[in-house]
C-alpha cells in the first residue's frame, strides 16, 4: 500500500517557508526566532478565531506547521481570546514570544508589521477567499492590520 508520508519532503516544505519568512521578516539566519513569531502570531489568531475554522485555517498548512498550529490548543466551544484592539493582538503575541523563550531581539519592524508580513505569508497555502475568511473573524482593527 502507497502512502504519501514523506518526512524528508516535510522537513524540505517546512524549510522552504520559514526561509522565505525569515527572508520577508529582515532575519533570514534567525530561523528559530522566524518560528517562535510565527506560532505566537498563528496560536493568538487560533484563539480568537472559531474552533471549527482553524481546521480550515490549518488544512493547507505543511505537515510540520499542522502540529506547531494545534500544540497546546484546548477545545472551546467560544474562542479563549477576546482581544478587540490592535494592541490587544499585539499583546498578547509578544506576551507569547515571551513565553516560548524570545527575549528582547532587535527585530528592526513594527510588532504590527510582523504580524502582517506573518499573516501575509500564508498566502502561500491559503486561497484568497480563505483568507478574507480568516480576517472577517478579527476584530475591525485587527482586520485592517491585516489586510
Amino acid at each position: 500500500m502507497a502512502t504519501n508520508l514523506n518526512f524528508e519532503k516535510f522537513a524540505q516544505e517546512a524549510h522552504e517557508y520559514v526561509n522565505e519568512l525569515a527572508q520577508n521578516l529582515g532575519h533570514p539566519e534567525e530561523k528559530e526566532r522566524v518560528l517562535i513569531i510565527w506560532r505566537s502570531v498563528m496560536h493568538n489568531i487560533r484563539d480568537r478565531i472559531h474552533f471549527g475554522e482553524s481546521f480550515q485555517v490549518m488544512d493547507p498548512l505543511p505537515m510540520i506547521f499542522k502540529g506547531i498550529y494545534v500544540e497546546n490548543w484546548k477545545f472551546s466551544e467560544k474562542p479563549p481570546k477576546d482581544f478587540d484592539t490592535i494592541e490587544g493582538f499585539k499583546n498578547e503575541v509578544k506576551a507569547m514570544q515571551k513565553r516560548y523563550g524570545e527575549q528582547d531581539f532587535p527585530w528592526e519592524k513594527p510588532t504590527e508589521d510582523i504580524i502582517s508580513i506573518t499573516v501575509d505569508s500564508l498566502k502561500r497555502y491559503l486561497s484568497e477567499s480563505q483568507l478574507q475568511h480568516l480576517k472577517d473573524q478579527m476584530p475591525k482593527e485587527v482586520k485592517e492590520l491585516m489586510a
